[in-house]
């Protein structure tokens, strides 16, 4: 694993936000400039003088027009790209219709008509929050690397959008952890027993390693310990993880947003795309069967079997489960409900409503540490002895 995964060498991490990342910022910037340029030039004229003037503006408008009341759009139509993956169209398309079949023109139809921006769709919304996210992260990292430059993108044809939103599509998924080792890594630590991870990243705790990763903000700290008077034993069992806020936390949470993109259905009108996120648990699920000794964790499975069930991954409704027999069991409402979050008694972990089900604390964590590892389950303090946590069932059986 460490051949493949050099979180060790400083190249490893130069290339990863130099290359890897840069690319994908430039890209998300870029289209979101090309977008606001569009809505610019657009929204100064009439559509009959926009469309008069140039086909481009024809095309995104009325690309895959077919002047019908109930749908007045193909499936796959250009123009609904425009509307509902920018949010930009018609004011009113019915009232344009209906001119249409009283004899008149598009031009003449469209003279009083015009484009305004609309409201902002999911993957409008998704975009926003992810350029958030990577400015944070160049900003934290302002004086070890250089911010990249928005991709810059020209309005030159009706297909412009289109082909700036596909290059969003591939710079993102060269970042998902099927693909990409750094980000495979970020998602491993994102909580998992410090005993575990000594195993699998041996190097990982030598102090010149977490001095290179602290210079790139991939901070790890203590999440959770057992309740346990002796410090050497609390130490071992640890639940170590990535520092909440800090450059290593908000690479997860992209991550999340470009598996969150994949599976917006709408987008497969336009684009062939596949559910990475299901992909990469149907990639690895087998694996888990493998690792782990089935039968010695059959009360820590029963027990969790008794929690909730849900099919997204986080409170965002980020990464849906859509393999037959997979889900997610879960601290209910992701933690909110203190009755549900999980709590560390002594030894113990209890989980269920108000603490029912009770488990051994080092079984119950070596039963989620191998999907920990694969980024398929997480636990994550609220307060010093409570925590909220998901992990995946279904591939036991």
């Amino acid at each position: 694993m460490e051949e493949s995964i050099k979180y060790y060498e400083e190249d490893f991490w130069k290339k990863f936000f130099n290359i890897d990342l840069a690319e994908f910022y430039s890209s998300v910037e870029g289209f979101l400039l090309l977008r606001e340029n569009l809505i610019r030039e657009i929204s100064s004229e009439s559509v009959s003088k926009l469309i008069s003037r140039s086909n481009i503006y024809r095309e995104i408008l009325f690309g895959g027009f077919k002047a019908s009341g109930s749908e007045p759009f193909i499936n796959n139509a250009l123009a609904k790209f425009y509307e509902n993956v920018l949010g930009i169209g018609l004011e009113n398309i019915q009232l344009v219709i209906s001119r249409l079949r009283e004899g008149l023109t598009l031009e003449s139809a469209t003279e009083d008509i015009y484009c305004k921006p609309k409201e902002e769709g999911l993957v409008l919304t998704r975009l926003r929050e992810i350029s958030s996210k990577l400015k944070v992260i160049y900003k934290k990292l302002r004086d070890i690397v250089e911010p990249p430059e928005p991709r810059e993108y020209r309005l030159d044809s009706s297909m412009s959008c289109v082909n700036a939103f596909l290059d969003i599509l591939n710079t993102g998924k060269k970042l998902l952890p099927l693909y990409n080792p750094t980000t495979f890594f970020i998602m491993s630590i994102y909580s998992i027993p410090k005993f575990y991870s000594k195993e699998i990243y041996t190097k990982l705790f030598n102090e010149d390693i977490q001095s290179l990763l602290r210079k790139y903000d991939i901070d790890i700290v203590k999440l959770l310990e057992p309740d346990l008077p002796d410090e050497k034993i609390r130490e071992r069992r640890e639940i170590i993880g990535l520092q909440k806020d800090c450059v290593g936390w908000l690479i997860r949470e992209i991550i999340l947003d470009i598996y969150s993109l994949f599976q917006i259905d709408e987008l497969k009108n336009f684009f062939t795309i596949e559910d990475e996120f299901n992909k990469y648990i149907g990639r690895y699920i087998g694996k888990l069967k493998e690792s782990i000794a089935i039968d010695r964790f059959t009360p820590i499975i029963n027990a969790i079997k008794f929690a909730n069930q849900t099919d997204s991954y986080d409170h965002k409704y980020r990464c849906k489960i859509k393999i037959n027999n997979l889900k997610f069991y879960y601290s209910p409402q992701y933690g909110k409900s203190p009755e549900y979050r999980g709590k560390i008694i002594g030894g113990e972990v209890r989980i269920g409503y108000m603490g029912q089900y009770r488990l051994n604390y080092t079984e119950f964590f070596a039963f989620l540490a191998p999907q920990m590892f694969l980024g398929l389950a997480y636990a994550r303090p609220v307060s010093a002895n409570e925590f909220i946590w998901l992990c995946t069932l279904g591939w036991e059986t």
